[in-house]
């Protein structure tokens, strides 16, 4: 299938990619990634609970088994709590968590304390799969 790239302008200024085959489209951009830890002076007042209510296991998150971003309240229009992101150079991430909403554009990566936080500016960030959709409306015989 022929890929098609559209540039749309948005905002203040920010640049968004979608790239769409066929019928199905992925969103692309390019962010600025920092690193948290689950502790009380970066997060709420549950740091081991996250936005959407998954809980953090700190020795699943040291060991790579629980990969988890918290994401810019801006970007959620596209990447929905429960996607999974792939993030040029890291690897694969679920959205489980949002920032603050004085944080634009951003992305924000869960890494146990023993580990040194960083920032990077613009790092390519892919949407590889939106949350399945439940239907509450079903009924199974």
């Amino acid at each position: 299938m022929k890929k098609l790239k559209k540039y749309i302008l948005i905002g203040l200024g920010l640049i968004l990619s979608l790239q769409s085959y066929g019928s199905k489209s992925l969103f692309t951009t390019h962010v600025t990634i920092t690193t948290y830890n689950a502790v009380r002076p970066q997060c709420d007042r549950s740091p081991l609970i996250t936005a959407d209510g998954t809980k953090i296991d700190h020795r699943k998150v040291k060991s790579g088994k629980q990969r988890i971003v918290a994401i810019s309240r801006d970007l959620l229009y596209a990447i929905p709590l429960g996607s999974i992101i792939y993030v040029e150079g890291h690897g694969y991430y679920e959205v489980r968590d949002t920032m603050n909403s004085r944080f634009k554009h951003r992305i924000d990566i869960l890494q146990h304390s023993s580990k040194k936080n960083f920032k990077k500016d613009k790092i390519k960030i892919k949407l590889v799969r939106k949350p399945i959709k439940k239907n509450k409306n079903r009924r199974f015989v």
